[in-house]
């Protein structure tokens, strides 16, 4: 039986959103809150943990992890590839779930559907496709990251997704679970109006619990006009950083992901 480990990433630094993971986003829930109340739901993952730094602005994060009923790992700073690497050694994992603290909307719906795609067909990486920003998760074989961990530069572990999703290196599945595609729009958090537009949606569903919201619920709200078109969508404009200061326009980052989603193995969960 396959040991599976949820390691949830987060610090409370943040840049353009200060204390982001601290920010409350609904009633008497922080955001890493309400997003740890999700993942323990899921049943398929056997421990979950919250995966800081040992920097003391992240002390508060022990409080947190007590609070919630998580286990805690402090590591690096900024090697975010270094926790994970030791939560998977700790626990012999053989499949980690990578989760970050800014993404409380992730699609927890569909982290079962994940781990039996990738153990079933012995895959390294499996991610959730044509969804919006911040709602599909990283399911992988502890065994293609410590990998990764072995070739790659971990001071820019923060864009493990790029090394990892990567069909040319890894054995890559990809589910796509609607027909649609909806990989212009955002549920993740970093700025003030991110902060405000998931607020927003949050209350519009306040009778649905935290761990029973779906990605479909929040795509419904999308569609009506309570949200605003600025809050809720990526432009072509927009642009998106890569490695080493690398920075492309959304256009060309979802060429990016179009190329490797057509060499990775399908699933599809609608008819």
């Amino acid at each position: 039986m396959a040991k599976v480990v949820a390691c949830i990433v987060a610090r409370t630094v943040s840049t353009r959103l200060h204390l982001k993971v601290l920010r409350d986003i609904a009633p008497g829930h922080s955001m890493i809150e309400f997003l740890i109340e999700r993942v323990k739901a899921v049943n398929e993952i056997d421990e979950v943990y919250l995966c800081t730094s040992t920097e003391s602005v992240d002390d508060i994060m022990e409080d947190v992890a007590a609070r919630s009923g998580v286990m805690l790992y402090r590591g690096s700073s900024d090697e975010v590839i270094q926790r994970m690497i030791a939560v998977g050694e700790i626990e012999d994992a053989d499949v980690i779930l990578r989760i970050t603290g800014d993404n409380p909307l992730s699609s927890t719906e569909y982290f079962a559907a994940q781990i039996q795609f990738l153990l079933e067909n012995e895959l390294d990486y499996v991610r959730v496709v044509d969804v919006p920003i911040g709602a599909s998760t990283e399911v992988i074989s502890f065994n293609a990251l410590q990998d990764c961990y072995s070739k790659m530069d971990k001071s820019i572990s923060e864009y493990l997704m790029i090394f990892l999703f990567e069909p040319n290196d890894y054995k890559c599945g990809v589910i796509k679970v609607f027909e649609e595609d909806y990989s212009n729009y955002s549920v993740t958090v970093d700025t003030p109006l991110d902060l405000e537009r998931t607020k927003g949606v949050i209350g519009a569903i306040k009778d649905t619990p935290a761990s029973q919201i779906r990605l479909k619920q929040i795509l419904d709200i999308y569609q009506n006009d309570s949200i605003s078109l600025a809050a809720k969508t990526i432009g072509v404009s927009d642009t998106v950083k890569y490695p080493y200061n690398k920075v492309i326009s959304f256009e060309e980052f979802q060429a990016d992901m179009a190329r490797r989603k057509n060499a990775s193995k399908l699933l599809k969960l609608y008819e």
